[in-house]
């Protein structure tokens, strides 16, 4: 509470283009005591409170902050709801609570945002999805002045137009983004000290090992074996003792690409089963993960990650998902390996 009050006073103070001195004349202390009230270092009697309310005509409530925390519990408990459902793949359920949250706060820029993540999340390429994102996230730039919302909108912006096919406006906005070298990133990895500065490097070698994936992907020079199997070595030397945390199902979705290619090829069973034994490996990985766990590997080692806060656009586990792409109607370059036991032995361990 004394947060809030200190806060509210400087503010009041500040709107209402009045002194310390002259809110310490209206209640009879002094400046030294008005200032202490400000810096948070006391806290008002009790009975000043009412006097102060009605000196800056606001009610106690609004002076204690009362209805600004009541308003934090109210977003806090919209964004837990929101990431239980987009962690089991409901993004349509999580998208229809963001819009009940901005029809509660229609100004709150945190929401707005968060509806239009939600929405772009949406396993669908539906383009009114993303000329709405456009909307909501140019209301950002408009309007807000959090360097976060603001970043997090260039970024869907820039995405949402060239899902839209204007490259025109894609890299209009991407060249608003920051350079690598002045990024908040780098320049974090660079200042912090001691453990946090360690914990930091350590969280943005994932990071930037996945950028590197997505810049792999892009590459059309380069045969789309070769890009893949880049990343999966990338992901070898950081999580150098298996265990991958949460970047399982990004090595599961890899050696299912790979997989897929290989089948295509002549005589190239056995890559065909490896990979397809490794993605069962990694999504069973995946699956077996269950709220908070540490990473082990030399580079990550102490680092946390947390399964309950992923967001996924499908509603089914990883293993799931992969035993429907090797049996549905999308997996026939699987039919000539299907009566064979590993095939079978792959299918049983996804079943499990």
């Amino acid at each position: 509470m004394n947060i809030i009050i200190d806060k509210n006073l400087r503010e009041l103070r500040r709107t209402r283009g009045t002194r310390q001195e002259d809110l310490a004349d209206h209640l009879g202390v002094s400046v030294q005591t008005v200032s202490k009230w400000e810096r948070g270092e006391n806290f008002p009697d009790l009975t000043f409170i009412p006097a102060i309310a009605s000196y800056y005509n606001v009610t106690v409530d609004d002076l204690l902050g009362v209805g600004e925390i009541r308003k934090q519990e109210r977003l806090d408990w919209y964004e837990a709801e929101s990431k239980k459902l987009q962690n089991v793949g409901k993004i349509p359920e999580a998208v229809a609570l963001w819009r009940e949250a901005l029809k509660e706060f229609p100004n709150e820029h945190k929401v707005i945002s968060k509806l239009a993540d939600a929405i772009f999340n949406q396993n669908s390429d539906d383009t009114e999805r993303y000329n709405e994102v456009i909307e909501l996230e140019e209301r950002i730039l408009r309007e807000s002045t959090d360097q976060s919302l603001r970043d997090g909108a260039i970024q869907l912006l820039c995405l949402s137009y060239d899902n839209l096919g204007d490259s025109e406006k894609a890299t209009e906005y991407a060249n608003m983004g920051g350079d690598m070298y002045c990024s908040r990133q780098s320049l974090l990895s660079q200042v912090l000290k001691d453990d946090e500065r360690e914990k930091y490097n350590k969280h943005l070698i994932v990071e930037f090992a996945d950028e590197i994936g997505q810049c792999s992907c892009e590459l059309e020079s380069i045969p789309w074996e070769k890009r893949h199997e880049f990343f999966l070595k990338i992901l070898e030397l950081i999580f150098d003792d298996g265990f991958y945390g949460f970047y399982a199902c990004r090595a599961s979705q890899r050696h299912h690409w790979l997989a897929r290619i290989y089948a295509g090829w002549e005589n190239q069973e056995e890559k065909v089963r490896y990979h397809i034994e490794q993605l069962v490996h990694f999504a069973k990985q995946y699956d077996s993960l269950d709220g908070e766990y540490t990473y082990t590997s030399t580079f990550m080692k102490g680092v946390k990650g947390n399964s309950k806060s992923s967001t996924t656009n499908t509603e089914g586990t990883q293993c799931e998902n992969y035993l429907e792409a090797l049996t549905g109607s999308d997996s026939w370059m699987f039919d000539r390996f299907r009566e064979t036991d590993w095939f079978k032995s792959a299918l049983e361990s996804l079943k499990s």
